[in-house]
């Protein structure tokens, strides 16, 4: 009697590709923390609740200026990643590290909405 041999399954798993990763950081960074931020200042009526200094004084002149600024910011970023896309992808764990700047970044939209959420409760 023969022994069948079965072989082990294979699991595709689609991983998301570079451009992806950099239009998900823009989209998370610059979008969602931007009107995230604003809703939670909208919501609570003030903007005490802001960590960052510079956003702070930035809000207490203009919240305008926020949006303007966080496109700014993650235009120059987005394309620096992707013009230095060749030496990103040759280190070691740079989908480790896009995805824990998305993890951080999505925490952060979060926690802004659920400030804002709570403020209107």
């Amino acid at each position: 009697m023969s022994v069948r041999q079965f072989s082990p399954p294979k699991i595709a798993v689609s991983l998301p590709s570079y451009a992806a990763l950099v239009a998900a950081l823009v989209v998370v960074w610059g979008l969602g923390d931007a009107l995230s931020t604003l809703w939670a200042i909208e919501a609570t009526g003030s903007i005490q609740g802001e960590a960052n200094p510079w956003i702070k004084t930035l809000l207490a002149h203009d919240p305008a200026l926020l949006v303007v600024l966080k496109a700014g910011v993650v235009a120059v970023a987005g394309g620096l990643l992707l013009t230095c896309r060749e030496f990103i992808e040759s280190v070691p764990g740079w989908r480790v590290w896009f995805l824990g700047v998305l993890g951080m970044g999505s925490l952060i939209v979060a926690n802004n909405v659920y400030i804002g959420i709570v403020a209107l409760a």
